[in-house]
């Protein structure tokens, strides 16, 4: 995100604020109490990205025959949870928006404070990681919370049937600025994708399908909040990243790594929530 241009970087914004505005108009009062009684859950998510995603980087740098610059990345990326694509994916499951939405926030949030320790602690050498801890806070606060809220309180002083058609309008909204910025940037991807080369790509593919799976497993019991986890697992935070890496790693190899890893990330997450969606449109023809 911080390598956009202007009209990419605006979309970006508004898929954001529109996504969690469709959340927040989704969710009540008791959805509220519901997902704050829900604690083993969210310690399980927690525990899925800050952890286990992070032994899975680490194992894989070691492990792999990776180039120093994408090995740092890998370690980047798996320290920095977050994903705030996947509301792309997540927001529209029925049931498990406002965990969805609660995740992007909650991961991003904590990932400005304990990504910088983690990244430390798995980095070679006396490596200082920068990170410009006000513009990560506000971007989160403007971004995610505020528009989170803001739709929670339209939600609670609207008629039912405004405040869900607001909430379908903000959703549509969000997934045509999403579409476009993929289409905007694409070019920009696909030279740090050839850039980064096959094998490196096929590492990083390794690395979403193993972090998917690790969310998927410490999901729960329901199908949604598995499918929610699985997608926020595996789509890191980026835009962190490169945040992170501007300041602290002179070498632009590692941004090129990382925006290509923001390009691998999103068809696999599309590919599983479109077999979600047909799956779940076939039992429920059966039911």
């Amino acid at each position: 995100m911080f390598l956009m241009d202007t009209l990419p970087r605006i979309l970006t914004y508004l898929f954001l604020v529109t996504a969690m505005l469709s959340v927040g108009m989704q969710t009540t009062t008791r959805d509220l109490r519901s997902l704050l009684a829900s604690k083993r859950l969210l310690f399980r998510a927690l525990l899925a990205n800050f952890v286990i995603v992070r032994i899975i980087g680490i194992l894989l740098t070691r492990m792999l025959p990776l180039k120093p610059e994408a090995a740092v990345a890998f370690l980047l990326l798996a320290c920095t949870p977050g994903g705030i694509s996947a509301l792309q994916f997540t927001t529209k499951i029925k049931g498990a928006s406002l965990f969805a939405g609660s995740c992007a926030f909650i991961m991003s949030f904590l990932a400005v404070f304990l990504s910088p320790v983690l990244l430390e602690l798995a980095l070679p050498g006396n490596i200082s990681v920068v990170v410009p801890y006000g513009r990560a806070l506000l971007f989160i606060v403007a971004f995610l919370l505020l528009p989170l809220v803001l739709g929670m309180v339209a939600t609670s002083r609207l008629k039912e049937g405004l405040s869900g058609k607001l909430s379908k309008l903000s959703g549509l909204i969000s997934a045509v600025a999403f579409v476009v910025v993929i289409v905007l940037i694409m070019s920009q991807r696909k030279e740090a994708m050839n850039a980064v080369g096959k094998d490196a790509l096929l590492y990083m593919l390794l690395f979403i399908v193993l972090s998917m799976v690790a969310g998927w497993f410490m999901g729960g019991p329901a199908r949604e909040t598995r499918h929610v986890l699985a997608s926020v697992t595996g789509m890191r935070n980026v835009a962190l990243c490169l945040l992170i890496a501007l300041n602290t790693f002179p070498d632009p190899a590692v941004q090129t790594s990382l925006v290509a890893f923001s390009a691998l990330m999103v068809p696999p997450n599309m590919l599983y929530t479109l077999y979600w969606a047909i799956r779940s449109k076939r039992k429920a023809r059966v039911g």
